[in-house]
């Protein structure tokens, strides 16, 4: 007999840079003071949010870019955010992140199961070590919160032997330019993994990292998401010349071409590259506005004043730099003339010494 249960397929998404609820409220008192927010940190974390919130993105990611033949042709009707049912649970310190739960399918199209998917977001180039141990919490909630709902349905359902909790396929979806070196299992995060693996649970993640692909791959992949982590790979102006150069024609046509929704999170992920890249607030949102009217042309026209803004930017780093190597070497000059005096000052004292001593000689 068909199970239509659908397998559960979990999506969560972490925001590193201060993506949490928590660490909102914060940066939101900070930007109501002035003091001390970092605009391109919060943006970073919204425009994230938006991707794996979107999910026609969603389903693009885990079809064309896990690598898992469980998730292949998995379509946008298939996915369910379920995000708020776990905030009880894991509390407003996660509520950033996203929960998806997808229905498989058999292959006549019939629905077979759900599974859930966990992906995190990581966009700072430091590796966050922790992300198989937080992983684990996100899945011990899930499988938690599925035992009470069949136990609600049937008394003791967990209780039976075919009883069995739904698929978690936990992902990170990395933004960094180096290398991933967090261990991938969560055995790696526990003491004595080696010596009592028997008694350990464990599990691993997969990472999907931007930098994988180049930018003629992800043109040659023709998707939405393509346009997307095109974008997240920028990271230095040496990223946003060869951006120009090789995406260009697959950028404009790919955007003219897609959906409103995806263009709306399109310009939110632009919109964070420009404060990245030090574009002025007036030049971003008028270039934001020539976009939605005339497409992602008007972007490439732009280049040259976006990449001036990322060289002055640049300048100031080196002439901050040059000022502190200055400092330094002034410091040194000070420090060797306090050390030449003190040392003609014992030269003047030891010949003084010689000379009293030279002078008993004599009286002798």
């Amino acid at each position: 007999m068909l199970n239509l249960t659908c397998k559960y397929l979990l999506s969560v998404i972490l925001f590193p840079y201060g993506g949490t609820m928590k660490k909102e409220l914060q940066s939101q008192g900070k930007r109501e003071k002035h003091i001390d927010y970092d605009v391109t940190s919060h943006i970073r974390d919204v425009n994230g949010h938006e991707i794996f919130k979107n999910n026609r993105l969603t389903s693009q990611f885990l079809s064309n870019y896990t690598g898992i033949q469980m998730l292949a042709g998995v379509r946008p009707e298939d996915i369910e955010d379920v995000t708020e049912r776990y905030h009880a649970f894991l509390g407003i310190e996660f509520e950033s992140d996203t929960i998806k739960k997808v229905c498989l399918h058999q292959a006549d199209g019939t629905p077979d199961r759900e599974i859930y998917v966990i992906s995190l977001i990581e966009h700072k180039s430091a590796v966050d070590y922790d992300v198989a141990m937080q992983l684990f919490r996100y899945m011990s909630v899930i499988w938690y919160d599925y035992r009470m709902e069949q136990n609600k349905k049937k008394k003791d359902a967990n209780r039976r032997k075919a009883f069995r909790y739904p698929l978690i396929i936990p992902f990170v979806y990395y933004e960094g330019k180096e290398k991933w070196t967090a261990g991938l299992h969560l055995k790696d995060r526990i003491e004595f993994a080696e010596e009592m693996s028997e008694y350990i649970p464990d599990f691993q993640y997969h990472v999907v990292s931007v930098q994988q692909y180049t930018n003629e791959e992800l043109s040659k992949k023709g998707d939405d998401m393509a346009l997307v982590m095109l974008i997240n790979k920028i990271q230095n102006p040496e990223d946003w010349k060869r951006f120009t150069e090789e995406a260009r024609e697959f950028m404009d046509t790919a955007y003219a071409q897609a959906p409103d929704e995806i263009k709306e999170v399109i310009i939110k992920v632009l919109w964070a590259l420009l404060k990245k890249m030090n574009v002025p607030n007036e030049e971003a949102r008028e270039l934001m506005g020539e976009i939605g009217g005339h497409g992602m042309g008007i972007l490439f026209e732009n280049a040259e004043k976006m990449d001036i803004q990322a060289e002055r930017k640049n300048t100031q780093r080196e002439k901050e730099r040059a000022d502190a190597e200055q400092e330094r070497a002034d410091a040194e000059k000070e420090r060797a003339d306090v050390e030449k005096e003190r040392a003609d000052a014992a030269e003047r004292q030891l010949a003084e010494l010689r000379e009293k001593l030279a002078r008993l000689e004599a009286e002798k």
